[in-house]
């Protein structure tokens, strides 16, 4: 069954709300009261009040106080926390990285506690207005429901404590350093596990297949895999997705490539391209990649003159060198073996560890190349991931290339004696790594160092 992609966008964006949960249980609680009346005032819930009647109200003008009080003091409790959810979205925005805000707008246990209380507020007007006159002058009182709602609003003032708790350190940065680092983790963790599951040992030499154009333009943010695999099948064909995601494509951009010329098929192409999603926000379930980008730009927001916490920086620094220490187990093609299992049938560029360098520490490097503190904790990642590195020969290059490049800009910025030595006893410790690669590094950094002297 094919979605099509306004279909599938619109879902995405549905589902992606603050608003989804909050109105799935919405109209959950409406059901959930339609039921109860129904059932009210039959003989086998008749006998049932009668056991329970000590807990149930015995009046229409109790139940009608309750009632009221309680949808009242429930729009209280929801007014304040979504007052509290625009509060923390802008400061985090403010103070983190506004890439942060859709993965705080999607956490589950917020939407969740704001529809409950939208839900409870729901099913107290209903029970109230349900409160009716009879003939003889009696009144029918649904007690049972009167019941539930007390019971919604009790739950609720514990929810909105949990509430209060949890949206408190949801802006604190170490607590959302500490929830990207996990979900980047696992994602990359989850790759790895496929790609030894179902190794692939040769690829193809994609130059020589043929290129498909883009058109439309927007961010290409992933794609349905299962649903283009199924279309390769049917058609026998292969497809290399020559882009990485995140990348902002063009009308007329070639972002893929095929081992048969379709471009004469303009059906065929019209399905595969269908596939492809477009769109601007940043979820680490898309991409491990934006789960680093959101790390090293709260690691520049912290550097920032109005905030200037070198702390949360180096933390990030620390992070971001473990999570390039996973990448280097990754393979720079990644693949997809869905509705196949002779070969695979679609292959993806996977960002390269030498553009993961460049794309988290360049920013970094930029702002805080003046701050030899941050800087000595660059080196010091650098020279862990060369650790772990040492049998890499591609990846200890584009470090060693990387290392050139801060070196530079510590030459240009940090005059300090003292802060020069230290950073050189680094220099020194990454040479014990690689001997010869370190020595030139070395040899750089005294080099600017006497250039630098003998211009005083």
């Amino acid at each position: 069954m094919f979605v099509p992609r306004k279909v599938a966008d619109s879902y995405r964006e549905m589902i992606n709300s603050i608003g989804f949960y909050p109105s799935v249980l919405s109209v959950g609680f409406l059901f959930f009261a339609i039921i109860t009346m129904s059932v009210e005032y039959l003989a086998p819930v008749e006998q049932l009040k009668s056991f329970i009647s000590v807990v149930l109200v015995d009046s229409a003008e109790n139940a009608r106080t309750i009632l009221s009080t309680l949808a009242g003091s429930i729009i209280s409790l929801t007014v304040f926390s979504f007052s509290m959810v625009m509060v923390v979205l802008n400061s985090a925005s403010a103070s983190l990285s506004p890439r942060v805000v859709p993965g705080l707008i999607t956490r589950k246990s917020h939407q969740m506690v704001l529809g409950f209380y939208l839900g409870s507020i729901i099913y107290s007007i209903i029970m109230l207005i349900n409160i009716n006159k009879l003939e003889g002058g009696s009144t029918a009182i649904p007690s049972i429901g009167v019941l539930f709602a007390l019971i919604f609003g009790l739950i609720s003032l514990g929810l909105f404590v949990f509430f209060i708790h949890s949206i408190s350190r949801a802006i604190q940065v170490d607590n959302v350093l500490n929830g990207l680092f996990s979900q980047t983790k696992k994602e990359i963790k989850a790759i790895i596990k496929r790609q030894k599951e179902a190794p692939v040992s040769e690829f193809p030499d994609f130059s020589t297949w043929h290129s498909i154009s883009s058109k439309t333009e927007g961010y290409y943010k992933g794609v349905q895999t299962d649903k283009l695999c199924a279309i390769l099948k049917e058609h026998d064909i292969n497809l290399y997705i020559s882009v990485n995601q995140g990348y902002f494509t063009v009308k007329g951009y070639p972002f893929l490539k095929c081992n048969v010329d379709i471009t004469h098929d303009e059906e065929l192409l019209e399905k595969i391209l269908d596939c492809f999603i477009f769109y601007i926000e940043e979820y680490i379930s898309d991409h491990y990649r934006y789960g680093l980008t959101q790390i090293s730009e709260i690691a520049v927001k912290a550097m920032s003159p109005g905030i200037n916490d070198p702390g949360t920086a180096v933390k990030s620094i620390d992070m971001l060198s473990i999570l390039l220490i996973e990448r280097l187990s990754l393979n720079d093609i990644n693949y997809s073996f869905k509705h196949s299992e002779k070969k695979p049938l679609l292959y993806l560029h996977e960002t390269s560890f030498d553009e993961l360098l460049h794309d988290n520490f360049s920013p970094l490097r930029h702002y805080a190349k003046g701050d030899a503190y941050v800087m000595t904790n660059v080196l010091e990642a650098f020279k862990n991931i060369l650790f772990v590195a040492h049998d890499n020969e591609k990846a200890r290059e584009s470090l060693f290339n990387y290392l050139f490049a801060i070196v530079d800009d510590i030459n240009m910025n940090v005059t300090n004696e003292y802060d020069r030595r230290e950073i050189c006893n680094m220099l020194n410790s990454i040479t014990r790594i690689n001997e010869q690669q370190g020595s030139e590094l070395v040899a750089h950094f005294d080099h600017h160092q006497n250039k630098s002297y003998s211009m005083k």
